[in-house]
């Protein structure tokens, strides 16, 4: 499996397909694997990478301390650096998506375009249950013991709501990635997202930018389209009535078709290509 070494830790990725670049960052408890049907659809036409941020999948948690967004935005350049990305679009689901925009505030110069998929822009949008899961107390009960026992059984009640077409695909994607993260990880992550409100500081995106939201996301709130709408005024949002939280899963059809409008989406000349 490939891995790179930064200088705040090591970093597994996937990648796959030929063509443009692009970086795909995943949201809170997933992994590379929440893009296995992106990849799978785009292979043949765009180069996909997918890390895994710090404290989930095969990514540095052991030796860490820290695992907030912001540890995040700067995984995120040093990634590129170690594979000689000097500029790419970049997507993100969920905290990844706040993370994406993160970047692309903090390093435009190495962002060609922005999207995010149900993204909070304002962690206050969080779901209540998700808020509790940033109490280090809570993280550490649902943790608890071999297999996890009260984590398996709050998703499994909570998964037909997440994912309403493919419920089975959410608990089995998060069980099997909850052995990538930590108490630490886990909590620290949540707790950082939800103190996280980019809506101050959203009308400096220059480049191109993407919202998708699911009219169905009980995870985070969907009236933060609203928020993108107001802030990134020349964005492009799509909105997804029919989709929960995971948008690429539910509604795959129409996942597809804002992924490549994003991609083919222009850079306004004057700017350097990839």
């Amino acid at each position: 499996m490939p891995n790179i070494t930064t200088p705040q830790g090591s970093v597994h990725y996937e990648v796959m397909g030929s063509g443009p670049p692009v970086i795909l960052i995943h949201g809170w408890t997933q992994a590379w694997n929440t893009w296995r049907s992106t990849f799978e659809t785009f292979r043949g036409q765009y180069r996909m990478y997918a890390p895994d941020l710090w404290g989930f999948g095969e990514s540095e948690k052991d030796r860490r301390e820290s695992f907030e967004v912001d540890d995040f935005i700067e995984l995120i350049p040093q990634f590129m650096d170690e594979l000689g990305l000097m500029r790419v679009p970049i997507m993100g689901h969920s905290m990844g998506g706040t993370t994406a925009l993160g970047v692309a505030l903090k390093y435009p110069e190495r962002v060609k375009k922005v999207a995010v998929v149900g993204s909070p822009l304002d962690g206050r949008s969080l779901s209540f249950l998700l808020k509790l899961a940033g109490i280090r107390q809570v993280a550490t009960l649902l943790l608890m013991g071999e297999n996890q026992p009260l984590l398996r059984t709050f998703l499994k009640l909570w998964s037909p709501f997440v994912s309403r077409p493919k419920p089975d695909l959410f608990y089995n994607m998060t069980v099997n990635n909850a052995a990538g993260f930590t108490v630490e990880s886990f909590f620290n992550s949540i707790a950082s997202l939800r103190r996280t409100n980019l809506t101050p500081y959203l009308h400096q995106i220059t480049m191109p930018a993407m919202g998708i939201y699911g009219g169905r996301d009980v995870i985070v709130n969907p009236n933060q389209i609203e928020l993108f709408r107001r802030h990134i005024p020349h964005g492009v949002d799509v909105f997804v009535p029919e989709a929960g939280h995971f948008v690429m899963w539910d509604a795959p059809e129409a996942f597809n078709r804002a992924f490549r409008q994003f991609m083919e989406m222009e850079v306004p000349e004057g700017e350097p290509a990839v």
